[in-house]
């Protein structure tokens, strides 16, 4: 595969996988009875978690377009927030957005000091295997 994106031979592979990690969390967010733990406010630390963890991976394979993935984000948690509160059986939060947007930040930040160097060392490794098998 030719080298695209932020430098990653695998672009597309990696960023397929982050719409399906937000497939997840949109399905998640929308399913009727979502399994919860008995903490105070635990949905509010799922919201930061997830979108931490989106976050840092859009930042990573779509660096340095760092404003493109916050805002991308943020809008996709909007629209989770505004079709929750169209459903009979959820209800839209503000404060789960706000939980979103600390865990962009947080996400964000966390792939520019480097926490998400081992996704190109994987990139790397496994272009250079399938470099020398094909």
């Amino acid at each position: 595969m030719s080298q695209t994106g932020s430098g990653y031979k695998m672009f597309r592979v990696w960023l397929t996988f982050g719409f399906l990690g937000c497939a997840v969390l949109f399905y998640a967010c929308l399913m009727p009875s979502p399994p919860t733990l008995q903490v105070s406010n635990f949905d509010k630390i799922e919201h930061f978690a997830a979108f931490a963890i989106l976050g840092a991976w859009f930042a990573a394979v779509l660096a340095p377009r760092y404003l493109l993935v916050f805002f991308g984000l943020a809008v996709f948690g909007v629209a989770i927030e505004l079709i929750q509160a169209a459903t009979t059986y959820r209800s839209g939060d503000p404060w789960d957005f706000l939980a979103d947007g600390v865990g962009l930040v947080f996400g964000i930040g966390l792939a520019r000091i480097g926490a998400m160097d081992w996704l190109r060392y994987i990139d790397r490794r496994v272009s250079a295997a399938r470099n020398r098998t094909g």
